[in-house]
């Protein structure tokens, strides 16, 4: 039923028992009733009201469980299990489960039936469980989850989609549903439409639009009918005030099963007694995803929602419809249907506080901000819709409206609550009245009650415009508040609402307010701006909001003081109270005067941030109202306004308020001319200029002027500057007083100066100041900072006149700002100011000035930068001034024809520092950026004839630095810059020099090889006798160490890169080749001194330029393979056709050719012979022939060349038939050159001979037995002759002695004494520290490989042979061992080495001494990967050596004075520092000292214990270990950065290094071979790693070393160990009679057992998992028959062989089996360690003392002496030495 309607009439007690009941009705609890105790009477009887004692209320018994239709409709034996499972589901407690089955009924049942074709027939499916549906449907829609309540809502949708099942739907709600369950249903369904979560209230309210309506017949909708419409209201109702309820209805509690309580009968004292009285926290349901009070606000919001959905269906019909529904006896009448709207509990949703004023229960809006905004929109809607039935509601809504809204806390909700708090007020302006008679009435009815009770009858009220108010009105007080808090800190959405709220306030409610009503009323406003509670973010629009109200309200109360009867002007300014007498007119103008100056006391002070536009705006609008009211009190006012502006202006030390002259400027706007208002505006600005000119000359004659002070001045001249020179004697004042204080105003005024120009008309006074202040500029330098940028200002602004001209009263001072600034420190703010000095205003300075300031600066960046493109040394820093200084000048367009004039220096090098001098200096970006602007800006808008000379600087200056080797940019940084130009530029023409003078530049660089000794390398290489040498001459080098020659080579090898252009300029392909070659002469002598390149010039950059020309002549020469090539070069060259038939590989062979004739040189015949070498390849016999003929042409004259064509022909052409019969020819002339010219002639001879020997693999014969026999004969008489016969003669016999040998095999005589002779003499003068007999050692060396080679097949000749050999082989092991004083690296050196080694690889025995090693080790550190390899295989066997004679000295050492130690020299590779930075560049040096570590832990194969200890105490010592090889080791490993970023091993067995497969170029087998060298050190020393972890302090390499090696190295290690112990060697050691060894390799366990008399003594020795990183654990088993000291001597020595001395566990089990051997066999064992064998050095014991006769090991009794201080026997104490 609904609740009874309020009345107006009744007392307060009345309408709170009336709202109790009303709730009571409606689902809320009931309170009991509680007596009142009377209140004390006096002003404070409402806060000394007593706290209401607790009773006790019982709970609201819940509803029952509703049935599932499921059991009680039989459904459940009908649907498909499937979907009975998720039904069942939904019934739930726990949220997941409900929306796992909201999502497969909606995906897997009701999408498809929709969808549908074949699942058509689920429809009739889904139509029998609607009934359950709609059972589910309010809980669903009312759950506490988001995610629920939004499936919930889509799934009903989709049902309702469906035709069948919506028809289905609104059968079961009309028909079969209840009344109560229909309501449930309707309701939480058009909650959930108004849900307050915006996504779910948007789909539900789809569906409710769309499937209910309230009028009509539609089958399609739902219609709420007279049954089901209040139904629904009912339902809403309940949840706006009963949500608790509501919810407990839909969601009845399961029933508990009570539990008896325990008797506490028999609990002893000991017994402990659960406290049942105390209450326990009643845990969360699983479902509550929120708090209670949450759960009521957002149930609340939607019954609000759906609140304003009621009324507006309701009141949305037409007045017929309505008025046939009033003619219905069962339709209840509107005030009925309105009759809950009264209840104050619903409109304490207003209010934010706890307990509303106006209801007697816990407010509805408390701490729930939405709940609020809910309610106001409710208030907003009931306004529109029940306009005309709201008399009912008046009395409520006053009290809750007033007392609610002046009190929000909430922005938002007052935000929500302007319009409809407006829209009451305008509605019903007496709910002031009946607020404050509410308030009235409650206090008489709280008296009356305590008296009579609450039934008693009451007078009836008298009406709000009769009703005297007693006191003040608390919404009205709380209003005062409001505006006290800046209308509760919203002032800009607050202010503008003040002026309409004051105006529906009745006089008498702001008269009872206090004893001066008025003056509160604005106390307040002015309140706000005293607390500085408008000081907010957008302080400026709170100031202009609040000034706007405070005088727009003013004028709304004057306009009433001014039209009020007497009584109400007397009661706002006095107070209701006061008699009306007095001069209530002189009050009134006193009120406004003050108000007005308090304004502009506000204003001016800055308190009230206002700006003076808008201020003046609405000081104008207030005077024109007042002017409009009262033009007396205008009149008063104003002329308050005036006296407080003036004051303000006048008064001295203080600036003029900001806002003055736009304040002033607004008021003559907006206030009208010619009317009083206007006129007086008017006058006011007068008066303040002509003061203002007074202050600003008394300024200017103090010293002491304010700077804010006189901004404030020329604010208000700059307001109203044409006012003031309209007055001739105003104007004649200014002109004098800048005439005569010029100076003055420049440095303290500026801005009054800059005015005057502005506003002053005159055109000859304004020129004679300005050309008075450049003067004064120029006059007084110290100031130009502060006085210039004012003017320079002004004229950008644009502010200045411009007929203003400059006379040259600044080009002198501008001249040496400039040169200030370019020749001192960078200084930011001068810089700026010469560039705008620069800039194309003629006022400054003049036109001629100008250019030659521009030129100037052009200049010293040009400077500049030719400094820094040659010397490092130049600062960057210069470039930042210039750089700034054109780009202020290029930034303006109107200098464009300033920057043609110096176009052609400026352009270029702006080009050149933008795109080149980046590459090689640290220029910073927006440097970069400027240059590039200026070429950029610079091309647009050049002439053409600026842009080619512009260009040609840039090529000339390209030049330049491409040949100056002092120019810091490299050939390729030059060739880039070139890229950037973006114009096709031929760059080999315009940049590089021509052909003549390259070749010019070629000629002045020695054509000679560096040294003779090259020709071990190179044939073609003469030796120094064919030869000048030029003297040497220091050449110069640029930064990267290539000569002039070099370097432009260089470049011009990096720009033809391009295949195209390449072969267009082919003819520089002889240059490359030159190139080439001089750097393969360094790469191979790095130590000699190049003419072309420095020492400083890495190998792998030599290396480069050999392969980039060799790919590029790869391709130039390809066109040699064409047909008839050969034939018409050869026909040039022959002189049988010209040249110009020929390609650019046939001229250039020409060219070398016809130079060579002019100048044979070295250079031109290898030069020819590398062309040749590409050329020959496809060449015919015929081919080859003619090329003979050619050589054999140019013999004579070109003998260098004529060699090259003939050694070219015989190594890469087929064999013609000239060659052939040249050699014959060649042989048989040495018969006729007799031993005097043999150092001419027949060296030339023997060379050409040597030339044309034919590849010794090959098929052709050299030459005949009998010519080869006499050649040998004619050699022979030559060295037999009395004549002096030169070593290179000598040498070039050995070479074709080498050709004759194969030859002369099976031909005996004396021809091979003499090759003998040759050979051994050659060996005995070579030596390897003279790099001139490197020639003749290498080829006497291949000779002797030769007939090693010989004699190995040939009997006769191996007979005569091996009574030579043994000589010449100690004679070339003597030159390997030889150790060069000098670390010089020589690839001729490299080569004899590797062929020496070669030879001595099979060195024999008897031939192999100790001293080795020591000889020889230091080959591993040659500079060939090659002699490094050979070198390690014979130093291998070295080792062995050296090991071998150090075991048996150690094992016939009986004193124990041997001291095993390490080569000295061996040792000082291993302490040989690398460079850990670069391993790339140092791949022989680091190979070298990986390979010298290979050699020392070889000297551990087959060593004794004793050795090995010797070793490895050395090499503790001297900690190589840890400090040399580890490190080395781990950084080509990479396990310094850490596991993660180490070497992979995963693939590689490091068991096994095979070096013949070893490169050394290749990091990977490098880096192989270091981890092979660590499985050795691993293997063989690894107690000394075990110390270095130990002792490492690094964290990460230590666990990275550790992690590493137990992966990649232990299991190698351990299965190597286990190999060792099941070797037949070790097993041979370790057997015995009764020994017997088990070794156990799945456990890693190796057991020694001895059996004694049937008993087994075992001791067992496992290897850990990591093994070798931590220490191997010996286990004795069983030590029967042994006493426990002596075992325990035996398995501490065993530990200390495995784990200090480095050794085997073969090591350990040997002197553990020898030790229980000797024992069991009688053997005394030593007196000090208890073992009969020594751990150390494996001896016996056989010291004895000749007084005790006990014996001991010599190490043993050393270290007794050693420690013990004396020489005394350890048992009988007697002298062991004499025995006393």
């Amino acid at each position: 039923m609904p609740p009874p309607k309020a009345k107006s009439s009744a007392s307060a007690a009345t309408r709170k028992k009336h709202a109790r009941k009303a709730a009571a009705a409606h689902g809320a609890p009931e309170e009991p009733q509680v007596p009142k105790e009377k209140k004390p009477k006096g002003k404070d009887k409402k806060n000394k009201k007593e706290p209401r004692k607790k009773v006790y209320i019982p709970p609201v018994k819940p509803a029952p469980v509703q049935p599932n239709p499921l059991d009680t409709l039989g459904l459940a034996q009908r649907l498909p299990p499937e979907l009975l499972v998720v039904l069942r589901l939904l019934s739930k407690k726990d949220a997941t489960t409900k929306r796992r089955a909201l999502e497969e009924l909606q995906s897997a049942w009701v999408s498809r039936a929709h969808k549908g074709g074949e699942d058509e027939y689920l429809t009739y499916t889904l139509r029998d469980i609607i009934p359950v549906w709609l059972h589910h449907l309010p809980t669903l829609f009312l759950h506490p989850s988001r995610r629920l309540r939004l499936l919930a809502v889509g799934l009903h949708t989709s049902l309702l989609q469906i035709a069948d099942l919506r028809k289905e739907i609104y059968f079961q709600i009309r028909e079969v549903a209840t009344s109560d369950h229909a309501e449930s249903i309707l309701g939480s369904w058009c909650l959930a439409a108004h849900d307050v979560d915006r996504q779910v209230s948007s789909y539900a309210r789809e569906s409710w639009s769309r499937y209910v309506a309230t009028t009509g017949t539609s089958e399609e909708k739902l219609v709420l009918d007279k049954a089901l419409f209040p139904r629904v209201w009912e339902f809403v109702q309940r949840t706006l005030l009963d949500p608790a309820g509501v919810y407990l209805y839909l969601n009845p509690p399961q029933p508990a099963i009570p539990t008896p309580a325990q008797s506490r009968k028999g609990s002893g004292r000991g017994t402990p007694v659960r406290r049942d009285d105390e209450p326990t926290a009643r845990p969360k349901a699983d479902e509550d995803e929120e708090e209670e009070q949450d759960r009521k606000a957002r149930m609340r919001v939607g019954a609000f929602g759906a609140t304003e959905w009621v009324l507006n269906a309701k009141f949305s019909t037409s007045e017929k419809a309505r008025d046939k529904e009033r003619a219905s006896e069962t339709e209840p009448s509107i005030d009925e249907f309105l009759a809950p709207l009264a209840n104050p509990a619903l409109w304490s949703s207003l209010y934010h506080g706890q307990n509303p004023p106006f209801a007697d229960s816990e407010g509805f809006g408390f701490g729930q901000p939405v709940v609020r905004r809910s309610a106001w929109s409710l208030l907003q809607t009931v306004l529109q819709r029940c306009r005309g039935h709201l008399d009912p509601l008046h009395q409520i809504l006053s009290t809750a409206v007033l007392r609610s809204a002046w009190v929000e806390p909430d922005m938002l909700v007052r935000a929500a609550m302007w319009q409809p708090l407006l829209m009451f007020l305008k509605e019903f302006p007496s709910a002031w009245i009946l607020e404050a008679q509410a308030n009235k009435d409650e206090d008489e009815g709280s008296d009356d009650s305590e008296g009579e009770g609450e039934d008693a009858p009451k007078p009836p009220p008298s009406s709000p415009s009769n009703t005297a108010l007693s006191g003040p009105s608390p919404a009205y007080k709380e209003f005062l508040q409001f505006l006290t808090t800046g209308c509760s800190g919203s002032p800009v959405q607050g202010y503008p609402t003040v002026l309409v709220i004051l105006s529906t306030i009745p006089p008498s409610i702001i008269a009872a307010s206090s004893a001066r009503p008025l003056e509160e009323l604005f106390t307040s406003f002015w309140a706000a701006v005293d607390a500085r509670v408008l000081n907010t973010l957008d302080r400026v629009a709170a100031s202009v909001a609040f000034l706007s109200s405070v005088l727009e309200s003013l004028v709304l109360f004057t306009r009433r003081l001014h039209s009020a009867p007497k009584e109400i002007v007397v009661s706002l300014l006095h107070g209701s109270n006061v008699a009306a007498d007095g001069d209530v007119d002189a009050d009134v103008k006193a009120f406004l005067k003050d108000q007005i100056a308090r304004t502009w006391e506000e204003l001016s002070s800055g308190r009230l941030k206002v700006p003076g536009k808008d201020a003046g705006e609405i000081l104008a609008r207030t005077f024109v109202s007042l002017y409009n009211i009262a033009p007396d009190l205008y009149q008063e006012t104003w002329a308050v306004f005036a006296r407080t502006v003036l004051q303000s202006v006048a008064a001295e030390g203080t600036a003029l308020p900001a806002l003055l002259p736009d304040v002033l400027q607004k008021l003559t706007e907006h206030m009208e001319l010619g009317t009083v208002p206007g006129d007086a505006a008017r006058n006011l600005v007068g008066e303040v200029v002509r003061a203002v000119l007074d202050q600003c000359s008394t300024s200017l004659e103090s010293e002491e002027a304010k700077s804010e002070n006189v901004v404030s001045h020329v604010g208000i001249m700059d307001a109203f500057g044409e006012h003031i020179f309209a007055d001739a004697e105003v104007a004649k004042r200014v002109d004098e007083l800048v005439n005569r204080q010029t100076h003055r105003l420049l440095t303290t005024i500026p801005a009054l100066l800059l005015l005057y120009l502005k506003y002053r008309k005159d055109e000859a006074a304004c020129l004679d100041v300005w050309h008075r202040v450049l003067e004064t500029v120029a006059r007084y330098p110290d100031d130009v900072q502060s006085t210039l940028p004012v003017l320079l200002d002004a004229v950008e602004n644009k502010s200045l006149p411009s007929f203003l001209r400059a006379r040259g009263e600044l080009d002198e001072a501008a001249g040496s700002l400039l040169t200030d600034v370019l020749g001192g420190a960078p200084n930011a703010s001068m810089t700026r100011l010469v560039g705008r000095l620069l800039g194309p205003s003629d006022l400054f300075l003049t036109q001629s000035c100008r250019e030659n300031l521009v030129r100037s600066l052009v200049d010293s960046f040009v400077l500049h930068l030719d400094s820094a493109l040659h010397d490092e040394a130049a600062s960057l820093r210069a470039f930042a001034t210039p750089l700034e200084l054109l780009r202020a000048l290029s930034d303006q367009p109107e200098n464009a024809p300033l920057l043609e004039s110096v176009s052609t220096a400026l352009f270029p090098h702006a080009f050149l520092f933008a795109h080149l001098f980046p590459q090689f200096a640290p220029v910073e970006q927006s440097q970069r950026d400027i240059a590039v602007s200026l070429w950029r800006n610079g091309l647009s808008v050049a002439s053409e004839e600026s842009k080619k000379s512009s260009l040609a600087v840039i090529k000339h200056i390209l030049h330049d630095l491409l040949v100056d080797c002092t120019a810091r940019p490299t050939p390729q940084q030059i060739l880039r810059s070139v890229s950037a130009l973006g114009i096709n530029v031929d760059v080999v023409s315009d940049i590089f020099p021509s052909q003549a003078e390259l070749l010019a530049l070629l000629d002045t660089l020695p054509s000679t090889p560096l040294h003779p000794s090259l020709a071990v390398i190179d044939p073609l290489v003469p030796p120094a006798t064919l030869y000048r040498t030029n003297s040497p001459s220091s050449p110069s080098y640029d930064s990267s160490g290539f000569s002039k020659y070099a370097r432009i080579v260089n470049g011009l090898l990096l720009h033809l890169a391009d295949r195209q252009t390449a072969k267009e300029n082919i003819w520089a392909l002889g240059h490359f080749f030159s190139l080439a070659i001089y750097a393969e002469e360094l790469r191979h002598l790095p130590s000699s001194e190049s003419p072309v390149f420095a020492k400083t010039v890495s190998r792998s950059v030599l290396q480069s330029i050999q392969d980039r020309v060799q790919q590029l002549a790869t391709y130039l020469l390809s066109s040699t393979a064409e047909e008839l090539w050969h034939s018409r070069v050869t026909n040039a060259l022959l002189g049988q056709t010209p040249i110009d038939t020929l390609d650019g590989a046939g001229r250039l062979v020409v060219e070398i050719v016809n130079r060579a004739k002019r100048q044979d040189t070295v250079r031109a015949s290898r030069v020819l012979h590398l062309i040749l070498q590409h050329a020959l390849s496809n060449a015919t016999k015929a081919d080859a022939d003619q090329w003979i003929l050619v050589a054999r042409k140019m013999e004579k004259l070109t003998p260098h060349s004529s060699l090259a064509i003939v050694f070219s022909v015989t190594r890469y052409a087929p064999e013609p038939p000239r060659l052939d019969r040249f050699r014959n020819e060649l042989a048989a002339g040495t018969l006729g050159i007799p031993a005097s010219k043999a150092n001419s002639e027949g060296l030339w001879l023997l060379r050409n001979l040597a030339a044309a020997a034919p590849d010794p693999e090959s098929d052709i014969i050299f030459l005949p037995q009998l010519r080869a026999v006499n050649l040998v004969k004619a050699c022979q008489q030559w060295i037999t002759s009395d004549e002096d016969l030169d070593e290179e003669v000598q040498s070039e016999m050995t070479l074709v002695f080498a050709h004759l040998a194969p030859i002369l095999q099976n031909v005996p005589g004396a021809h091979w004494d003499l090759i003998f002779d040759v050979v051994e003499n050659n060996l005995e003068n070579a030596a390897l520290n003279d790099p001139t007999t490197f020639v003749t050692l290498s080829r006497t060396l291949r000779l002797f490989m030769v007939v090693e080679d010989l004699a190995s097949t040939n009997k006769a000749l191996r007979a005569a042979w091996e009574e030579r050999r043994s000589a010449n082989l100690e004679l070339i092991r003597d030159l390997v061992s030889t150790k060069l004083e000098t670390d010089a690296v020589s690839t001729p050196l490299s080569v004899c080495r590797e062929l020496a080694l070669q030879i001595v690889q099979d060195l024999p025995s008897s031939l192999m001494t100790r001293e080795t090693l020591s000889k020889m080790c230091h080959l591993v550190t040659d500079g060939s990967s090659n002699v490094q390899r050979m070198a390690y295989q014979l130093l291998h066997e070295a080792a062995k050596k050296y090991t071998e004679n150090l075991v048996i000295e150690a094992a016939v050492d009986t004193e124990g004075t041997m001291k095993v130690e390490l080569p000295v020299e061996l040792l000082d590779i291993l302490q040989r520092n690398l460079n850990q930075e670069d391993v790339d560049d140092y791949n022989e040096e680091w190979s070298g000292y990986l390979l010298a570590w290979m050699v020392t832990l070889d000297l551990f194969t087959d060593a004794s214990l004793k050795v090995k200890s010797g070793y490895i105490d050395q090499l503790r010592d001297l900690d190589l270990v840890g400090a040399r090889l580890l490190p080395t080791i781990f950084s080509l490993l990479d396990l310094y950065g850490g596991i993660a970023k180490a070497f992979k091993l995963d693939i590689w067995d490091i068991d096994e290094f095979y070096l013949d497969y070893f490169t050394p170029d290749s990091p990977i087998s490098l880096r192989l071979l270091a981890a092979h060298v660590f499985y050795r050190a691993l293997l063989l020393l690894p107690s000394l790693i075990r110390s270095w972890l130990a002792e490492c302090r690094d964290r990460q390499l230590s666990t990275a070393v550790a992690s590493y090696t137990s992966r990649h190295f232990s299991p190698a290690i351990i299965r190597t160990e286990l190999g060792r112990v099941k070797n037949p060697n070790a097993a041979a050691e370790l057997s015995g009679e009764n020994v017997t060894i088990k070794v156990a390799s799945a456990v890693n366990e190796v057991t020694a057992a001895f059996m004694v008399d049937e008993q087994q003594l075992e001791l067992t020795v496992k290897l850990p998992a990591d093994w070798p990183l931590h220490t191997i654990e010996v286990k004795d088993s069983k030590h029967v028959g042994v006493t426990e000291d002596r075992w325990r001597a035996w398995v501490l020595g065993v530990q200390q062989i495995l784990t200090l001395r480095s050794g085997s566990i073969v090591d350990g089990l040997s002197f553990f089996l020898k030790n229980v051997t000797s024992h069991f066999e009688g053997v005394a064992e030593c007196a000090i360690c208890y073992s009969v064998v020594n751990a150390t050095d494996g001896s016996l014991p056989r010291k004895p003392c000749k007084t005790c006769k006990n014996r001991f090991h010599a190490a043993c009794l050393y270290k007794w002496f050693n420690t013990s201080h004396s020489s005394s026997c350890p048992l009988c104490r007697s002298e062991i030495m004499t025995g006393r």
